[in-house]
């Protein structure tokens, strides 16, 4: 009880208590998923302990966090990302942004994961809740560098949840630009803890929207439409 309360204490000093509610209801909700479901998403894993597919990059990446599913609802709401587009997790872990975009109503998802183990894991994760998804999505995770990944013309929506450090992030920007002069399309990306927001801006031809705070996030929301930038 005492260390409920120094948490509690601290969230509200931290926080405020609007955001420090929605962070105790976003708890309890991700609990009950992973209770009700059966799914492994919650625990917190150091990228020092996972084994990945690209050792150079490891050291700018970070640890496997999960992002709240109340948190990223709203910011699906707000990106006002079309559905009918391929929905691209960058650094997708466990699967639980993966599991929530398709439960929100995106009917194609691949997760991006180059730490095998995280993989199997959020496969794992993604059996247990198939039989909730309507039929025709199209949910997979791929164990894959997100700096040498084919991305498709249809692949339109990101989700970033700072994943990685400037230089990884600079690589996976121009990798994305590379596909966009192949395909031009629109583009909307949603960067959780937007740590180099400014690599991104430098890299891509992309426009930021106004933030959203829910909780203990602040996510940032960019986009690119070739006929107007």
């Amino acid at each position: 009880m005492p260390q409920l309360l120094r948490r509690t204490y601290n969230s509200l000093t931290r926080l405020g208590p609007r955001r420090s509610v929605e962070t105790l209801l976003s708890i309890a909700e991700d609990s009950l998923f992973d209770m009700r479901m059966g799914t492994d998403t919650t625990a917190r894993i150091p990228q020092a302990e996972l084994e990945v597919i690209s050792p150079e990059h490891q050291a700018e990446a970070k640890p496997y966090v999960m992002t709240r599913a109340r948190a990223l609802r709203r910011a699906f709401e707000y990106s006002g990302a079309p559905l009918d587009k391929s929905f691209i997790d960058i650094g997708s872990g466990k699967g639980k942004v993966v599991m929530t975009a398709a439960l929100f109503g995106f009917k194609r998802i691949v997760g991006i994961e180059f730490a095998p183990e995280l993989v199997e894991l959020a496969r794992r994760n993604l059996t247990k809740v198939r039989s909730h998804l309507p039929a025709d999505t199209d949910v997979q995770v791929v164990c894959a560098d997100a700096t040498r990944y084919d991305y498709g013309p249809d692949d339109c929506v990101f989700f970033l949840y700072n994943p990685f450090g400037a230089d990884v992030m600079t690589a996976f920007c121009q990798q994305l630009a590379r596909s966009l002069k192949a395909h031009p399309r629109k583009l909307w990306i949603i960067y959780t803890d937007p740590a180099f927001i400014d690599v991104m801006l430098g890299q891509l031809p992309v426009v930021e929207k106004p933030r959203l705070i829910y909780g203990g996030f602040e996510i940032a929301f960019l986009t690119h439409d070739p006929a107007t930038n």
